[in-house]
């Protein structure tokens, strides 16, 4: 498995694997499942969608692992505020309570990222750009427009259209809703990854998606069960907004 690549060299002929993780908003044990599972599965390049911190209690170490990895990835909308000092974020939060975590949860962790995870995160790319084989992969954490704008996949042909357009990209990847999908417009593929950390389903386990592309695309999500026991207890004993459990377990 190569990690750290920005270039994935292929023959036509050949297949490509890209495996990616999306938002994982600090969640530190998810992230250490799905890295060994990525190591088990293998692939030509593992990279993130951005949003490394935000709403698990692991904000320093999930950045720490990810540097040490050398996974490469771009700069999500938790991220963006970082950079600008937000307090509020734009975000596709179900409910008023769980704005209210998710509010809450972010305070948390910009109080406690030390100068050097800050900087790492806050010069993040806004996208990466893969060439493969003749097709132009491009990676950004919601759309190649902003960071903030979710791609739902409910939304028309003509907005995926623009959306790809803008990036001029055969294979558009991103994240930041949490729900990982795969669609087709006009040819282009666009792949959401999810989220490792926080997914947006009833469904509480980790997991990543994994690309093949060689004649065709192939597009095929996985998911894994992780310890939620030790994230809801480091939750406590640092002092984690109230909440955890409900987002978490499941």
């Amino acid at each position: 498995m190569l990690i750290g690549a920005a270039t994935v060299a292929r023959d036509a002929n050949q297949t490509m694997k890209l495996i990616i993780l999306g938002d994982i908003h600090g969640n530190l044990p998810a992230l250490e499942v799905v890295l060994r599972e990525a190591r088990a599965e293998g692939a030509d390049l593992v990279c993130h969608t951005g949003d490394l911190v935000g709403y698990a209690p692991f904000p320093t170490e999930t950045v720490a692992l990810i540097r040490e990895a050398r996974v490469p990835g771009v700069r999500g909308d938790v991220e963006e505020s970082l950079a600008t000092g937000a307090d509020r974020r734009d975000h596709g939060a179900a409910s008023a309570e769980e704005r209210r975590f998710q509010d809450e949860a972010f305070a948390w962790t910009t109080k406690r990222l030390d100068p050097l995870t800050r900087s790492y995160l806050v010069d993040l790319p806004f996208q990466r750009v893969l060439e493969d084989a003749g097709r132009r992969i491009v990676i950004v954490h919601a759309t190649p427009v902003d960071s903030a704008t979710p791609l739902w996949e409910e939304r028309d042909d003509d907005f995926f259209r623009e959306m790809g357009e803008v990036a001029d990209a055969d294979i558009l990847i991103f994240g930041h809703t949490h729900r990982p999908y795969h669609r087709v417009v006009d040819g282009r593929h666009f792949i959401n990854a999810g989220s490792v950390g926080f997914p947006g389903s009833e469904d509480r386990r980790t997991g990543y998606v994994m690309v093949r592309a060689n004649g065709h695309i192939d597009v095929q999500p996985r998911r894994f069960p992780y310890d939620t026991r030790r994230l809801l207890e480091a939750s406590t004993a640092r002092g984690f907004p109230a909440g955890a459990a409900r987002y978490f377990q499941g």
